[in-house]
Parts: structure tokens; C-alpha cells; sequence
């Protein structure tokens, strides 16, 4: 990656975004969706929405994302973008399948609504797994429609695609297709345990170590210059070798706004995650969440030290040694402390190290920036 583009990827990634959901109602039905349980049918008001747009400008955001279920089923998003720009955001984009965007009117409503970007959920370029894993026959025909019109009125468009047993072995012809259509913008989701991907996660969760081969295929994508993919929730010990798709750790403050509710009440009544157990082995906060209950029993947590192996380097890390428990505690200082002190992962070359099961791993920026070519695991036959 060019030093332009690195710096392109991590302005972006760090620029402030207010999420606004509009709508509890999807015209699909797909087998991953993780907000299934929230999906009631139901919009929000205008009065609640306006509300809710400024609250993000009263905290210096000028970026909004514009959300639900699916943002395009509201009957008056034409409106609410037009209050967002009037309001004074800077930018607005919508998440959505694409299908409403199939009718040609409202592409162009949006449009002069003053609507800037359009990311489109579009799982595969196959019309069977397409249809599959949305749940809805006709939506391929009508989601590619919706990406070609949304081409037409000049948005900026990216693609969404999660990652699943369905899906993974032809996600390099996937990308290739969308690439081919004028798409130069990707980001790649892991699936988590919640919703409907629980429900359905003998059809959709997979080994990313036995899908080694087909990731790396699509990673390898990446190289080239004119495109910017991203990753989301994906371990990190499976891009090794395209370490600058590694999510940028700041987000783990995204993934803790989401959980907020069930996290304070962890901290404030004890009250075990009702996520806990089973689908913990499959979730990207597995780690954040097992070191936040281990700060509540212990009421203090330590940096972790680096492996014996690593030789290179290191990225500067100011790090504070030490994490109380007291009463200045935030979520948001917690998550800053686990980043810099305790976000370490290792590489799958390390299950052959002598010392794997007392290593801890590597800080993640040093990964990000090395590449996990600075670990050098050492065999046991070595001294």
C-alpha cells in the first residue's frame, strides 16, 4: 500500500460517524442477520429521528450514517435526508440491500435530497446463494439494479459482503464481479453470534484456518491500488500477510457502544452477559469481554508483556502499566487501556512455539505496522 492510500485508510477509519436507525423493518430476510431480534416492523418518528441527528452535530459530527433494518423501507427518508443536510451534516450516507434503489425515481429522489454515499449489502454475485442467504426470491435482480442506479446518479458506493460457509470458496469471484462494475470499495464482515446468524450458524459459521486458501485468494485482491478493502470483526491471525487489512483497533469503541446496555449492567449489578457461553468462541469481543470481568474480580489489570521472540522494533506505545477499578471508571477509558495494553493476538505459526501456551502474543498496532513476520516462534526441538 502506497504511504497516500495508508493515510486515506486511516483518516477514514478514524473519522467520527453518528449512527442514525430510522427503521426495526427489512424487506429481507437474511440468514446472518445479527438485529433480527430488534426487527419488530416497526419506523421511527420524525420527531425522534431529528432528535436523534442532533444529538450527533451537538457532539461535533458532521458524518452520518443512516441505518435501520433496511433505511429505504422509511416512507419519509427522502425527507429526513434532506433535514440532515438542512441541519448542517456534511455528509450522509445510507446502509442498505439495494432493492428500493431498483426503481429509478427514487434513486434520483434520494439524490437531490442531498444524499452523498450508498453502501449496499450484496453477499454474493451467484443469483442462488444470493438468494439464499437473503432470504427473498428476486432480490439478486432487483439488489443489482439498485447498485447500477445508485452508479448512475453519481453516488459513492461501496459494498458490503459477510463472510459465510456459503459464501467464502468463490468470495475472489465475488469481488472480481463487483470490481468489474465499477465497485472499488469493499467491506469484508465476519459473521458474529447473535440473531438470526446464531440461529443459522451450521449454514453460516466457518474454520477462517480450514478457508485459509479461498480468503487468501481475495485478499490478495487488496494489492492492487485502485481498490480500498476493509475487514470487519475478522481475527487477526488470519491476515497474515495482509496485515494492513487488519481492522483498526479504535473501533473496538464501536462494537462497546453496541453492547453498552448489558455492559453497564455487568459493571453496576454483576449481571453475567446473557451472550455468555457457547457462541463466546466465535465472537470478535471474546477477549474484551473476559478481561472486563477480570478487572470487576480483581479490581486492577496489568499490561501484558510482549513474547520472548519478538526482536523487532516496537511501535511506541505510551502505555499505562496499570488499570484500577475505582470510581473514575468509564467504559470508554476501559477500552482505551485494553487497545494499548491488552488488544495482543499471535500468529497460527505460534501453536508450534514451545512457548505458545505461556505466550500472550503481540500488541496489535506492532502486528499492523511489522506484520506478524516479527514473531519467531521457536520450536521445541530449539534451543
Amino acid at each position: 500500500m502506497t504511504k497516500d492510500r495508508e493515510l486515506l485508510k486511516k483518516i477514514a477509519s478514524q473519522q467520527k460517524r453518528h449512527w442514525v436507525r430510522i427503521t426495526r423493518a427489512c424487506n429481507n430476510s437474511c440468514l446472518f442477520c445479527l438485529d433480527r431480534e430488534n426487527q419488530n416492523g416497526s419506523i421511527f418518528s420524525m420527531a425522534e429521528i431529528v432528535l436523534d441527528l442532533k444529538r450527533g452535530l451537538s457532539e461535533g459530527i458532521k458524518r452520518v450514517v443512516i441505518s435501520g433494518g433496511d433505511p429505504t423501507v422509511h416512507p419519509e427518508l427522502v425527507k429526513i435526508i434532506s433535514k440532515a443536510k438542512d441541519l448542517g451534516y456534511q455528509h450522509v450516507q445510507i446502509i442498505t440491500n439495494g432493492r428500493m434503489l431498483a426503481y429509478e425515481k427514487f434513486a434520483v429522489d434520494l439524490k437531490k435530497a442531498g444524499l452523498d454515499e450508498v453502501t449496499l449489502s450484496l453477499h454474493s454475485h451467484l443469483e442462488k446463494d444470493f438468494e439464499e442467504l437473503t432470504g427473498v426470491r428476486g432480490s439478486y435482480r432487483q439488489a443489482m439494479q439498485g447498485l447500477l442506479n445508485a452508479q448512475k446518479q453519481g453516488f459513492i458506493v461501496s459494498v458490503d459482503i459477510v463472510i459465510n460457509k456459503i459464501n467464502y470458496k468463490k468470495l475472489k469471484e465475488t469481488l472480481q464481479f463487483f470490481i468489474q462494475l465499477g465497485v472499488s470499495e469493499f467491506d469484508l464482515l465476519y459473521p458474529i453470534p447473535f440473531g438470526s446468524a446464531w440461529e443459522n450458524r451450521k449454514k453460516l459459521f466457518f474454520s477462517p484456518e480450514k478457508a485459509q486458501r479461498d480468503l487468501s485468494r481475495a485478499f490478495a485482491l487488496s494489492k492492487n491500488k485502485a481498490l480500498f478493502i476493509w475487514t470487519n470483526r475478522l481475527p487477526a491471525q488470519y491476515l497474515e500477510g495482509f496485515e494492513d487489512l487488519i481492522q483498526n483497533p479504535i473501533k473496538i469503541h464501536d462494537e462497546v457502544r453496541g453492547m453498552q446496555f448489558e455492559l453497564i449492567r455487568l459493571i453496576g449489578r454483576g449481571a453475567q452477559l446473557s451472550c455468555k457461553g457457547e457462541r463466546c468462541q466465535y465472537c470478535f469481543m471474546q477477549n474484551y469481554c473476559q478481561d472486563l470481568v477480570e478487572l470487576l474480580e480483581k479490581k486492577a489489570l496489568s499490561s501484558k508483556e510482549n513474547p520472548v521472540c519478538l526482536k523487532a522494533k516496537l511501535v511506541k506505545n505510551e502505555k499505562t502499566l496499570n488499570f484500577k477499578l475505582d470510581k473514575n471508571f468509564t467504559l470508554e477509558k476501559f477500552t482505551d487501556f485494553f487497545i494499548k495494553n491488552r488488544y495482543f493476538v499471535k500468529s497460527l505459526r505460534c501453536k508450534k512455539c514451545k512457548y505458545d501456551s505461556k505466550c500472550q502474543g503481540v500488541w496489535i498496532e506492532d502486528v499492523r505496522k511489522k506484520g506478524f513476520s516479527i514473531l519467531k516462534p521457536r520450536l521445541q526441538n530449539e534451543n
